[in-house]
This record gives structure tokens, sequence and C-alpha cells, in this order.
């Protein structure tokens, strides 16, 4: 799934309204170093659920001028982009492959930077992959089925952790409730020992 939310038909025609409106602003696009990427971002809302790190892969946009290192711009792929930067971003969609959602297999302890490239290049890219792959899958890697066991064992501690988690965020809000109130309350006795005086 792809973070630019899928426009409607509408949305489309206004965009590609809006690049035919600012068609002078874009005439020199074809000038600009563009580069299509996809990150990983931390979700706190699942992470917190799931009591270990969930990310979501988000594609971005990278728009350099060639020979001004000012003028570099990073952000998250929006639907403007697509329409703007149409061929490069479809060819590099095409390349891009599916997104992943999950915790990253790097997470693992005795996880190489070979072993994960392996992996990936079997599609296997998140603890959750790993642990529901076959093990027709294990055939094409040495100690596959540890490295199956321990993905299986970590989403198992993890499980158990998340009530942990809960509590532990819950109780950091507690804390800094109770410092703000803190705060509240010595700037009130200050104004009342003033009022006194």
């Amino acid at each position: 799934m792809n973070t630019a939310t899928a426009p409607s038909p509408t949305d489309w025609n206004n965009v590609a309204d809006a690049v035919d409106d600012n068609s002078n602003r874009f005439q020199n696009d074809d000038k600009l170093h563009v580069q299509f990427s996809r990150r990983p971002k931390i979700q706190p809302a699942e992470s917190d659920i799931a009591g270990r790190a969930i990310y979501k892969e988000i594609d971005y946009i990278t728009i350099i001028v060639p020979g001004d290192k000012a003028s570099i711009v990073e952000r998250p792929v929006q639907a403007y982009d697509a329409t703007r930067f149409a061929a490069k971003y479809a060819n590099w969609k095409a390349n891009a492959g599916v997104v992943q959602e999950g915790t990253p297999i790097s997470s693992l302890p005795k996880m190489t930077p070979s072993k994960i490239e392996e992996y990936k290049y079997f599609a296997i890219h998140t603890v959750e992959q790993l642990a529901a792959a076959s093990d027709s899958v294990g055939q094409k890697f040495f100690g596959f089925q540890e490295d199956k066991r321990s993905a299986n064992a970590f989403l198992e501690i993890a499980k158990g952790n998340a009530p942990f988690e809960r509590m532990n965020n819950e109780l950091k809000e507690r804390d800094a409730k109770i410092e703000e109130m803190q705060s509240q309350i010595e700037a009130l006795n200050k104004m009342m020992t003033k009022a006194k005086i």
C-alpha cells in the first residue's frame, strides 16, 4: 500500500489541471534529479498494541537541482508527484515491490547483513514473514530452521510484553500529567504568596 492515498479520478483531474496551470513553473523538471525511495516509519499505535516495533514502509521523493546543494527536497510522496514525475514514478514503482509492514528482520538477534539480504531476495523482509515461511523455503538457507524458531520466539515474547508496554506508556502519561499539575500548583503558590505581600 502506498503512503500517498489513491486519488479518485476527480482528484487526478484536479492535479492534472494544477500541473497544466503551472506548466511554465515545471518546464525545467526534466533537468531535476528526481529519486524515489522507500523508508521504514515506526507506527506508534500498532507498536504499543503488539509490544514490539512495527514499521510501515513509506514512499519518499528526493528532488535535487543539479549543482545546488541547498535545493534538496526530501518528503513523503504525494499524489501530485505521481503526476508531475509520472514516467519516473511509474518506473520506480514497477521495481519497488510491495510495501512491507511489520517488524524488520534485522530486529532478530544473530541476523547478519548478508543473511538479511538473502532473505530479502526471497521476499522475506519482516520477522512475521520469516515466522510464517514454509519449511520448503528453508532448503535455500543455511540455518533457516534456527532463524524461524528465533522469529517465532521473538513474536511470542513480544506478545507477552504487549501489556507491559501499554502499562509503561500509561505510566509515562500519568507521570507527565502529575509533573504538569505540580508545576501549576507551584505557580499558584507563588501567586498566592505575592498576593499576601
